[in-house]
């Protein structure tokens, strides 16, 4: 079973980490994508240029300006399709028809969070690369899809998409590569949103009578879809792509552990990070993908007590 109250310290994956057998090239002609060179004249109305694993606007008339050296020259727009899931967003994914792979050289990592998710099929596969050859070390696949509730969504209704799937305790194994691979039949629509790995870090205490994650956690789905009255009573709806899930909680710990708690929340400050306040199925809804904030008290001698709240990505 998954554990409470742990967070998945991220690594950063870097474009080298990206090696040969993915299918999204460096720069994606069938995402619209086109490759800056220095010897292109830009005329300031080009978009989707990708340099450095990042797409680019032309605003202004230029010719060797390298991208994200002159703001009056080149405008942001994004991640590139290759490098989307790793910017911490699942509203920027990675997409193609029919099949999706990514193959990752990262190091050491413990666990993986893959959201955003869209396909048929899901396969996650971690090698150890050994005298040359690859060798099996984890394994693991399946439809994306989650079982029926009952009978009546079983005979009428569509079972609905798994867009979301963790792995926690992978042994650390010191020449890794991770294939992960999304198929879609008939050429059909696979993405992912972010692949997140990192190494899996606990809020709990060593004591077993701390039960983690106190009752009273709450979820709140954050719609950034505005929404404006008007005087006859209709509405002026701007809507907004995805919705994030903050969540508060509060953790009790012992008091020995309060310090290391709060060096790991110091580290991952500002960063969005995979959180799972409770591992049992049932309460599924209080994990998220979120910039932590918390507060630490002693609440006795032998307890501490941390108070969480985290701002979800969408």
């Amino acid at each position: 079973m998954t554990p409470s109250a742990v967070i998945l310290e991220p690594i950063t994956v870097t474009p080298e980490m990206i090696v040969a057998g993915t299918s999204v090239p460096a720069v994606d002609i069938n995402a619209g994508e086109v490759a800056w060179l220095q010897s292109t004249p830009y005329a300031g109305s080009e978009e989707n240029v990708v340099h450095a694993g990042v797409r680019w606007a032309s605003i202004a008339p230029s010719t060797g300006v390298v991208p994200g050296t002159d703001a009056s020259k080149w405008r942001r727009q994004g991640p590139s399709n290759r490098m989307a899931p790793f910017d911490y967003m699942n509203s920027t994914a990675a997409k193609a028809n029919g099949e999706l792979v990514f193959i990752l050289q990262p190091g050491f990592y413990s666990g993986m969070r893959l959201s955003g998710l869209v396909g048929e099929r899901l396969e996650v596969t971690q090698y150890e690369r050994v005298d040359g050859q690859l060798q099996v070390v984890e394994q693991w696949s399946g439809d994306m899809y989650e079982q029926a509730r009952g009978l009546f969504e079983y005979l009428y209704m569509p079972l609905r998409q798994i867009n979301q799937k963790l792995w926690l305790d992978w042994p650390l194994v010191n020449e890794a590569e991770l294939h992960i691979r999304i198929t879609a039949s008939n050429g059909g629509r696979c993405a992912v949103g972010m692949i997140t790995l990192g190494f899996w870090e606990t809020l709990l205490g060593a004591k077993p009578e701390f039960g983690g994650v106190e009752y009273g956690a709450e979820s709140e789905i954050k719609s950034y879809t505005t929404v404006e009255d008007n005087e006859d009573g209709t509405w002026d709806i701007v809507p907004r792509l995805g919705v994030a899930n903050n969540i508060s909680c509060t953790v009790f710990i012992d008091a020995e552990q309060a310090n290391a708690a709060h060096e790991l929340l110091q580290r991952v400050s500002g960063k969005p990070v995979a959180f799972i306040a409770s591992g049992l199925p049932r309460y599924d809804y209080l994990n998220t993908f979120a910039i932590l904030s918390a507060r630490v008290s002693p609440t006795s001698y032998g307890m501490a007590q941390l108070r969480i709240t985290g701002k979800g990505s969408i």
